[in-house]
Formats: structure tokens, sequence, C-alpha cells
């Protein structure tokens, strides 16, 4: 909901609970970077490293809420942010730890923030307060006892002076009535710009992405119009060749040997047959027909019970996705289940399809999981996951395996339904 939308009063509430919360986090800040001072004297005598990752992930803790917190006011969504997992590091990674470009932009942002909030603090702090006990002091200054005047901001004794803080009140009210939104989305705006990664790196890679997937996909379009061409040569085109050849056969024999016309009819009607039996083979690699009669996971289940190992099945999770989808996720299914029982020798294999919703895209998940001997490698000799990743990326999805020696193999994709 944009910001025009809201109240002016509420919007300017909005403004300054944020920069309350911002003062609260600047003496939260102000205690890291307390923290920090007292550690870096002992990074002299070696203990003070121990405590480096410690401060680098608070320091990372500190930068990802400032992102969410400025991204929730400026009504936009933050880039997601996955804590990294420490175990024991070397001295070496402990001193990488602080030459990272993230580490820098974080100190960066603190620094900034901790010199910069206290002037908004007073400002979109302040000028309220001072505003409310300016109206106040106006108001009940003759209710105090001569010896304890209010102080709005001077001493208020007499009505003069009482209209003179009124008057400071009200332009405090004004002030802060213009200056309160504006100050706080400078302020969200700031630390967006300071830890939001690049957004011309980002552009960058999102198109860097598209190419990719626009690759793909021209691959595969190519590689299936090569595969229809060979099938149509090979296959449904010799059999009608055959099927004219017993025709012709049958129309010279009718005047030479009558007998053998049924025989050639026979053959004809033969290769007739095979041809649509061909044809319709072809189609169904093109678009398989029962994915309209059953849907996908009506589907997968067809192709479970027709594979060479045990399967089972779980669709509990799944929803109807774009045709397409449907589509690629019934052949990668397929793939990863001839990868299976050719190379992998397992005794079982665990088939999941499921809808995952992120945001505003839905995502169909196809998870493949066997007992084999694993060592799969996408690209690997005889592995068949590489057309598997390609129908993924034509799609803009990702494939994963994860296939340690010894098993098991897990190999995962992930298909953006685009809607």
């Amino acid at each position: 909901m944009p910001t025009a939308s809201v109240s002016p009063l509420r919007s300017r509430w909005r403004a300054f609970a944020f920069i309350g919360v911002e003062a609260w986090w600047w003496l939260v800040g102000l205690f890291y970077l307390c923290a920090a001072l007292a550690v870096a004297p002992f990074l002299l005598f070696g203990i003070g490293w121990l405590a480096v990752p410690t401060l680098v992930d608070w320091l990372d803790h500190l930068a990802a809420r400032a992102r969410e917190r400025s991204a929730g006011y400026a009504r936009t969504v933050a880039p997601p942010h996955a804590p990294v997992s420490r175990g024991s590091l070397s001295f070496r990674e402990r001193v990488a730890l602080l030459t990272t470009g993230e580490f820098r932009r974080n100190g960066a942002w603190l620094l900034g923030h901790l010199l910069l909030v206290p002037f908004v603090i007073l400002l979109g702090i302040g000028l309220p307060l001072a505003a409310v006990n300016g109206l106040t002091s106006a108001f009940v200054w003759w209710a105090m006892p001569l010896d304890d005047p209010q102080y709005a901001p001077f001493p208020v004794t007499s009505w003069p002076l009482a209209a003179a803080a009124f008057a400071i009140a009200v332009a405090c009210a004004l002030i802060t009535w213009v200056l309160l939104p504006w100050l706080a989305r400078r302020t969200a705006a700031s630390t967006l710009a300071v830890l939001w990664p690049d957004r011309v790196t980002e552009m960058a890679q999102q198109i860097e992405s598209l190419s990719r997937s626009r690759a793909a996909a021209l691959d595969a379009h190519s590689s299936e119009l090569r595969r229809i061409e060979r099938e149509l040569h090979d296959g449904a085109q010799n059999r009608l060749v055959g099927v004219v050849m017993m025709i012709g056969l049958a129309q010279r024999s009718l005047e030479t040997n009558p007998d053998a016309v049924a025989s050639y009819l026979t053959k004809a009607q033969d290769a007739a047959s095979d041809a649509l039996t061909g044809l319709r083979e072809m189609v169904h690699d093109i678009y398989p027909p029962v994915l309209d009669e059953l849907g996908l996971g009506g589907a997968a289940s067809t192709l479970t019970s027709r594979s060479g190992v045990p399967c089972t099945l779980d669709v509990s999770r799944l929803r109807r996705a774009p045709a397409a989808v449907e589509s690629a996720a019934y052949f990668v299914l397929a793939e990863a289940l001839t990868n299976a029982a050719k190379y992998a020798q397992a005794s079982t294999v665990a088939v999941t399809l499921s809808s995952e919703s992120s945001g505003a895209e839905e995502t169909v998940v196809v998870r493949v999981e066997d007992d084999g001997v694993g060592g799969a490698v996408v690209g690997g000799a005889g592995s068949g996951l590489a057309g598997v990743a390609r129908r993924a990326e034509a799609l803009g999805g990702t494939l994963s395996v994860a296939s340690p020696t010894g098993g098991p193999t897990v190999v995962k994709v992930e298909l953006p339904c685009g809607f």
C-alpha cells in the first residue's frame, strides 16, 4: 500500500514510531561499538581473535534487522538474509572475516548510524516533545508555584512569556508536521542505500540469469525439433513409405496376380498401424495426454508404477500448475527415474511432488531420492542429469543434486510457475 493512501496523522505517527525504534537500536549499536573497542586491544595478544566471529555475526544481525526495518517502513521487500553458521575457524579465516565486502559495508553503516541518528532523534523526537512541553507550559504555568515555574524552554512566569512559549510550541509542531515523514524516509533510504546490494549488480545478475534461461530454452527447443525430425524420418516416414509401396504393389497385382492383392493390403495396413503408433508415441513425448486427463499427480503415479525400481509417491502438497510447467516436471521425473533404474543400483526410490509458495510466486518442486550407490554428477558420463538441468533452466528453474559416494542420491528440481 503506498504511503499516499495513509492518513496524514497516521503517516506521521508511523514516522515517529520508526524514529523511536531507530533510537533504541542506536543504543544497541553503541553497546556493540563499545564491545568491539574493548576487544580490539586484545587482538594484539591473539586472544581477541577468538571473539571475532561472534562480533562479525552480531554486526551482521544488526545490519539485517536495520535492513528489515527500513524496508518495512519504505514498504518494499528487502533481500533475503541467510545467517552464516560458522564452525571452528583458523586464524587466517578469522582475519578474512574482517576483510569481506559485507563486513566493510555493515561497518560503514554502523558508523554512519551512530553519527547521524542522534541528529535524527533530536529533530524527530525532540521537536515533538518540545511542542508538547511548550503547549503544556503555556496553559498550566499559572497553577505552578512562583519558585518552581514551567520551562518551555525558558521559565514561564507571566502571560507574555506563556504566549511566547505557545508560539514556540506551535512553530515546533508545524516543523515536526512537515519534517517528520521526510526525516524517516531519508533515514530508511540511507540505510537501504548502504546495506542493500548494488542495484546495478543485482540487475546484471538478473539479466545474466534470464540470458541463461533463454539460451537453455532455445537449446531445448532445438534439441526437441531435431528429435522430432529424427523420429519422423526414421520412424513414421519409413513406415508410410512402406504403406505407399505396398499399395503400389497391390495396384500392379490387380492385373498380374489378383491373389496377392490381399497380402499386399494386409502389409500396408500393418505398416500404417505401425506408423500411427509411432506418431502417437511422438505426440506423447511432446505433451503426454495423461497430464490433461489426470494432472501431474496422476501422471506421476503412472510413471512410478511403471518404474523398474519400487517407488513411493507423495503428492499431498501438489497443486495444478501451467501446462508447460507440468510437462517439464513430468519429463524431469521420467528422466530421474530412468537414471535411478539404470545407474543407481537402487532398491527403492522416494518421489515427492509439491507446490511451494514464495511471496507472489509459486514453484513446483520435484524431489527424487534413491538408496543407490551415489556418486551422481551433473554432466557426468552416463548420468543423464544434464538433460534434467537443461529442462529446468529452460523454465528458469534450478537443479540440485546431493549424491555422496555410497548414497543416497537426492535430485531436487524447482520449477517456477510464473503466477
